[in-house]
């Protein structure tokens, strides 16, 4: 009862928030045993909230995870950057909880045209964790090319471990993955 409600409140206020803002983000994304979709939208020239779905089974087990992220992104040139909080709720065998992570991303142009490289992450610690959960982290490195206009391709390695009460650490997926993201 606890993560649908959650997730829904979070989605309701991050779709009011954004109804007069200008840059929608859709993302899409696959790996060998897991994939996942999120959808942005900026809400103040250089604040973005965001909500988003993945689901994996690398660990063996079935992982659901359901995200909203509120993200601070100021005008640098040269880099792009983004910090912020990300709350995450898990439904999966090893147990149920979330928490907020904090973190962000980083990605700078190279020398290709139209190529960025990067990476993010977000560790949740144990002081902002329920349920289950102890902590968390993600984090991953990406390659992007820009296709055309605010959309481009992307791939990359990503690792995802939780802890959880009475059970230790799991990794819920690791592994190369592959994706794409459209702006409109």
């Amino acid at each position: 009862m606890f993560k649908p409600f959650v997730f829904a409140l979070t989605a309701s206020v991050a779709l009011l928030a954004s109804h007069s803002a200008r840059a929608l983000s859709v993302s899409a994304n696959v790996s060998d045993d897991a994939y996942g979709v999120d959808v942005s939208q900026t809400i103040l020239p250089t604040l973005r909230a965001g909500v988003g779905y993945f689901t994996t089974d690398d660990s063996g087990s079935d992982v659901d995870v359901y995200n909203a992220s509120l993200m601070f992104s100021p005008y640098l040139p040269g880099i792009d950057l983004s910090l912020g909080g990300r709350y995450q709720y898990l439904d999966s065998d090893y147990g149920d909880g979330g928490g907020l992570g904090l973190g962000g991303s980083a990605f700078v142009d190279t020398p290709i045209p139209l190529t960025s490289i990067g990476g993010y992450g977000f560790y949740t610690p144990e002081g902002l964790s329920h349920g289950d959960i102890e902590k968390s982290y993600e984090y991953g490195a990406q390659a992007r090319v820009e296709l055309f206009a605010q959309t481009y391709a992307y791939g990359g390695y990503r690792y995802y471990r939780t802890d959880f009460d009475d059970r230790g650490g799991e990794t819920l997926d690791s592994g190369p993955v592959f994706g794409i993201s459209a702006g409109f």
